[in-house]
Parts: structure tokens; C-alpha cells; sequence
């Protein structure tokens, strides 16, 4: 059953990569539109979804386990860059439409060098 969730959490999280730097080609835009808010709820919901799928993994895999790197850097690291992204989601939203990309591209930045920083660090495990 773990290979299930596994092969899951693998290739998840190649959609939510892609789903992170299509946010952050929204966030260049000169003002907050419609979908670019839609863009950026649909960016953290794919990471939500990551997030949920390595939790199940790690749960069942006994993920404390697993070493440092595996066990508890690389699902920390995960869990920050889903924090941040929700945070400047968030912040974006009650930003003004012309403050409203400049918010979220920094915390998509952020998000994104976490993201691939969680990448790398299962990838190295």
C-alpha cells in the first residue's frame, strides 16, 4: 500500500512544481486579476495535496525512521514551503489588486526554492 502512496507522492510533485512556477509567472503581472487569485488558490491546493501525501507516506512508513534527511529534513522543509505559500496566499488576498502580485512573488519565490529544496533533499535520500 505505501508504493501506492509513494509512487503518488512521486509524481505529485512534479504537478506541484508546475503548478508553482506558473504562480510566479502570474505574480509578474502588473495587477492582481480574477485568475491570477484563482492561479494562486489552485497552487496551494496542489501543494496541500503534496503536503497530504507525504504525510500518509511518512505515517505509514514510518517515516521517523527513515534518517535525518528522509525522515525529518525533507518533510520539514515541505511543510515550510506549504506554510509560506498560505501565508502570502493569504496576505495577497487583503493586499490592494496593485500590492496584491508584488506580495504573493515574494512569497512564491520563497516557496519555490523550498519546493525544489524538498525535491533535491528526498531526491538525495
Amino acid at each position: 500500500m505505501t508504493d501506492v502512496f509513494f509512487n503518488a507522492h512521486a509524481i505529485w510533485q512534479y504537478v506541484a512544481l508546475a503548478a508553482v512556477i506558473v504562480a510566479l509567472v502570474f505574480s509578474f503581472q502588473s495587477a492582481m486579476t480574477p485568475t491570477a487569485e484563482r492561479v494562486y488558490r489552485l497552487t496551494a491546493i496542489a501543494v496541500d495535496i503534496q503536503v497530504a501525501l507525504g504525510i500518509v507516506l511518512w505515517l505509514a512508513d514510518s517515516g521517523w525512521d527513515l534518517g535525518l534527511l528522509q525522515g525529518w529534513i525533507h518533510p520539514l522543509v515541505g511543510l515550510a514551503a506549504l506554510g509560506v505559500l498560505h501565508a502570502y496566499v493569504s496576505r495577497a488576498r487583503r493586499a490592494s489588486p496593485e500590492e496584491g502580485n508584488k506580495v504573493f512573488r515574494t512569497g512564491i519565490i520563497l516557496a519555490t526554492l523550498l519546493v525544489v529544496a524538498a525535491i533535491g533533499i528526498g531526491e538525495m535520500a
